[in-house]
């Protein structure tokens, strides 16, 4: 037998014993003040715990320190951490390692001290899970059995996934603040740098921190603004996302910001190669234009996931993360799963303010399901991100991730504005409260150490309030298996609740239940999906923007019809007669898709008169009180616009005119409504597919050729018919 008093770890033949209950009083001030965790030796695993947590990182720890807290501690060793890592990292302190030049170890614990001691730690890698039989197999091959599962693993990031990019990392001028071995490697680079080309890059994935890769960038300009190298120095700042900040009010102010310090923003392009060697990067543009750019220096934010034992799992959704209802983190087919933070699938930026908002969320349902009780207290979107700008300031973007409002904490003070306060908060405080306070449990982000109030749905039916392995089968059968679309019972919380409009969905009144979008990422559509029982894509089945697999994931029958540009040929009545019998046989509600939704009005228009019988007047009428923006505001679209009126029977006429011979040449107008009032005219010849742009006005090259590029023409001539001060 061995007497020990709390918290003293003593050694015996050979095996490692630790207390329940080692904690010291200090420790309850100060995880750093505690004692020392020790992992529990695999002879003293027990076969099966209450709650066991995949992951030993800030979102982990939040739940299995908040959950001892409100645990009894007899039932404190019913809790399993499982997490093989030696050192838990600090990911947010490596901006200031890559753009201030701080200490890498700063972002370093090593794990003993973080993780929760009156816990099981259970040092080894989660390899599988087993949802029907409520198990996980770690690496070793041991089996863990659970009551209740929760995961938080965190994203992994993908170096690979870029040609040439793992085999430049840390060499070449290429770096990335996005690696504990690599963010040093950023502050070497710009303090190298005296002249050149720099470019700072954003994939299409979730990422960790979805300003950083932007804060990187200012900081840097920053330090070479110091140095008095700036002006010899050239920046781009390129994101393969829609805009360059997810939040519209911070994405004003963050606009403003780089236009002020002269960092060029390019949108919808992505990082698709890079050659160290040659320091030349290769992007692709959202329409497959492909653009090569050298660099003096390279910052890359690699692509990101769930980890590969996620995202290969049952508990994925079509995308690869944790497929939860976004109000109550909890897995919308087996009740007795959560997930919270970055490998989870709530549709909000990934960052820790956001973990520290769902950690009390999941802790408490936890607990209601521990006592055979439904899960209802709710997360409402908050998420936070301190982007730093250089010159110690700093702009806390706090916002709501859900609905992307911005709901500032601290009012009156306007905080899309840069801020010295927020920054030593971010330089000085957040580090030290995220040491001290989270691994305690006593951490709530913008709450400080007062645990928020708490938000509760309605009761609901839909979900088992007891999960225990026999009950599973009944579970099943409430939960429609993938592409059968009868039953929403385990998808209908989480989108019923999203808001289409967020991504671009428009749904005319007339019919009422057909939807028109354009291009989405893969993970936009495994959300959007479920909501339809049809899905019609409008552009050939081979593009990269198709996502058949999660279109299908979720129940929608789908077919593929689609509608030349005049790059690809000229579309013409078999064309309309594919996309009428596809709208007629696909079930609704209805989405159609094409490469945007103003082209997919097209189909609907084309669809909704022959079936109403109208001709080209009637029709035209019926574009403008439904606004379908091809038609009545969309410049870009005049060729699709045309092809609908071909379709349709004149004014005098009884039948569909099909024949009708298509002119040479395309004449489209546009005009300039942000400054100058004035009109630009594109004419291109269909048969040698060249372009003249007449009279282009300044700071709106991009308009012009992008709608030369959509509708398949080169623009070999530029010419002005007379003198203005706004003409290029």
């Amino acid at each position: 037998s061995i007497s020990i008093k709390d918290g003293l770890i003593l050694q015996s033949k050979g095996i490692m014993f630790r207390s329940r209950t080692a904690q010291t009083p200090l420790g309850y001030l100060s995880r750093q003040l505690g004692l020392a965790a020790v992992p529990t030796p695999p002879s003293a695993w027990v076969s099966k715990y209450r709650v066991a947590i995949i992951g030993g990182g800030s979102a982990g720890v939040s739940v299995a320190s908040q959950l001892r807290r409100k645990l009894p501690k007899s039932e404190h060793g019913q809790i399993a951490v499982i997490e093989p890592r030696d050192h838990h990292l600090y990911m947010p302190y490596w901006t200031m390692v890559g753009g201030l030049g701080l200490d890498v170890s700063g972002s370093m614990q090593k794990m003993e001290k973080v993780m929760p001691t009156d816990v099981e730690w259970i040092k080894e890698k989660c390899l599988t899970f087993q949802p029907e039989q409520n198990k996980i197999t770690l690496a070793s091959g041991h089996e863990i059995e659970y009551d209740i599962l929760v995961v938080a693993a965190g994203l992994q990031q993908n170096f690979n996934l870029v040609p040439g990019l793992k085999e430049t990392m840390g060499k070449n001028s290429v770096a990335s603040i996005y690696s504990l071995d690599f963010s040093p490697v950023v502050w070497q680079n710009i303090q190298a740098l005296n002249s050149g080309k720099a470019i700072f890059t954003n994939p299409s994935t979730a990422v960790n921190c979805g300003g950083a890769p932007q804060k990187i960038a200012y900081l840097a300009e920053a330090a070479w603004r110091k140095r008095g190298v700036r002006n010899n120095i050239d920046i781009e700042f390129i994101t393969a996302t829609p805009g360059i900040f997810a939040c519209p009010e911070y994405r004003v102010a963050l606009e403003k910001q780089m236009a002020a310090k002269g960092i060029s923003p390019s949108v919808k392009t992505n990082l698709v190669e890079v050659d160290g060697d040659k320091k030349i990067a290769v992007f692709e543009k959202e329409g497959g234009e492909i653009v090569t750019k050298e660099f003096d220096f390279l910052h890359v934010t690699p692509p990101m996931s769930a980890p590969d034992f996620v995202k290969n799992s049952p508990l994925a959704n079509a995308v690869g993360f944790v497929d939860v209802d976004k109000e109550t983190c909890q897995h919308n087919k087996y009740p007795n799963v959560f997930a919270l933070g970055d490998c989870s699938s709530l549709p909000t930026s990934k960052t820790y303010s956001a973990v520290s908002s769902q950690a009390p969320v999941v802790v408490s349902n936890v607990q209601s399901l521990m006592e055979k009780k439904e899960a209802t207290r709710i997360y409402d979107g908050y998420t936070a991100c301190p982007v730093l700008l250089g010159d110690s300031q700093l702009m806390l973007a706090e916002f709501n991730g859900y609905t992307m409002e911005a709901i500032p904490t601290f009012w009156p003070l306007n905080q899309t504005k840069p801020n010295t306060f927020f920054y030593w908060l971010k330089r000085f405080v957040f580090e030290h409260v995220y040491w001290h306070a989270m691994p305690n449990g006593r951490w709530y982000g913008k709450y400080m150490f007062f645990e928020p109030w708490a938000q509760y749905k309605a009761e609901s039916t839909t979900k088992a309030t007891g999960p225990t392995p026999s009950e599973h089968a009944a579970l099943k059968a409430q939960v429609a298996a993938p592409g059968t679309g009868t039953s929403q019972a385990s998808s209908s919380s989480s989108s019923d609740s999203l808001k289409p409009e967020l991504f671009g969905v428009a749904t005319p009144q007339i019919p009422g239940d057909v939807s028109l979008v354009g291009n989405l990422e893969a993970s936009v559509v495994a959300q959007l999906a479920p909501r339809y029982k049809g899905w019609l894509y409008l552009n050939p089945a081979e593009s990269k923007h198709f996502h058949r697999k999660e279109i299908e994931a979720a129940g929608c029958q789908v077919e593929v019809a689609p509608i030349p540009t005049p790059k690809e040929g000229l579309a013409g009545a078999e064309h309309a007669a594919a996309v009428i019998a596809a709208i007629e046989k696909l079930p609704k509600p209805l989405m159609l898709q094409c490469t945007s939704g103003n082209r997919a009005g097209a189909a609907l228009l084309l669809s909704q008169a022959k079936a109403l019988g109208h001709n080209r007047a009637s029709a035209a009428l019926l574009a403008n009180d439904l606004d379908l923006k091809f038609f009545t505001s969309c410049s870009e679209c005049g060729p699709v616009r045309d092809w609908v009126m071909q379709q349709l029977s004149g004014p005098n006429e009884e039948a569909t005119v099909n024949a009708v011979e298509k002119p040479g040449f395309v004449i489209e107008q546009l005009f300039d409504t942000q400054g100058s009032s004035t009109f630009s005219y594109l004419v291109g010849c269909t048969k040698s597919h060249e372009a003249v742009l007449i009279d282009p006005v300044l700071g709106m090259e991009g308009r012009d050729l992008a709608l030369a590029d959509e509708l398949g023409f080169k623009v070999k001539y530029v010419l002005n018919t007379h003198c203005h001060a706004d003409h290029i």
